[in-house]
């Protein structure tokens, strides 16, 4: 009888530790291997998860990475490596792929040149610049873009059938540099692009485009 009455308390005290055990691990992380070795990895009790970057890294986008940021919520400068003055991304061979989420959808391009300025500790502003030959292109290239980045496509056609045959005439040879800008937005994410070229006849051979996105801030100021 004394024995049985042992192995009762015995079992009654190893269910207690186990129910104790789980009380205390809830909601802890707990960490396998060396947590300074780069094999470690951790999970989360109770559910919860761990936060990550806004994005790829400034760094990761001049090794060779695609830039891709959700710009329909605020990025943190830090999160993405950008310090407190404006940032010129080196791009490897010249060009990198761009994606970035906006509240309607994803808008993909492919950018030669990048820069990203800071505002209060935030990303406040993507440039993206790349070169087309053609007017049709151009105008082809921003009608798809209008889906997204908010642009009225009758100002689109309206550069390609006036703006761009007027800058393209003889008489504009040799003057100021032909610029166009179309302005647009998202959702509270603001957007423009600047269509540019040099004047006169064959102006049209290496058109730029610079792009401006303007990702949401904590402020509610995507200007």
């Amino acid at each position: 009888m004394t024995r049985r009455r042992a192995r009762g308390r015995g079992a009654a005290l190893t269910a207690a530790l186990v129910a104790v055990l789980a009380l205390a691990t809830a909601g802890c992380s707990i960490t396998f291997g060396d947590p300074d070795d780069d094999g470690a990895s951790t999970t989360t009790g109770g559910g919860g998860t761990s936060s990550g970057t806004s994005g790829t890294t400034i760094e990761a986008i001049q090794e060779g990475e695609p830039m891709r940021w959700d710009v329909s919520t605020p990025i943190s400068a830090e999160s993405v490596g950008l310090g407190e003055s404006m940032a010129v991304v080196e791009l490897p061979g010249g060009a990198a792929e761009v994606e970035l989420t906006l509240p309607s959808g994803v808008w993909s391009t492919t950018a030669e040149e990048l820069t990203v300025e800071p505002r209060r500790g935030y990303v406040s502003t993507i440039n993206v610049f790349r070169t087309l030959s053609g007017g049709q292109a151009v105008h082809d290239q921003l009608v798809a873009d209008a889906d997204v980045l908010g642009f009225p496509v009758d100002q689109i056609d309206r550069w390609l059938d006036d703006d761009l045959p007027a800058s393209l005439e003889a008489s504009r040879a040799g003057g100021t540099r032909a610029r166009t800008g179309i302005n647009g937005n998202d959702g509270d994410v603001v957007t423009s692009v600047q269509i540019s070229h040099e004047p006169g006849p064959g102006g049209d051979e290496a058109i730029r485009l610079w792009y401006v996105v303007r990702p949401v801030t904590p402020d509610g100021e995507g200007e």
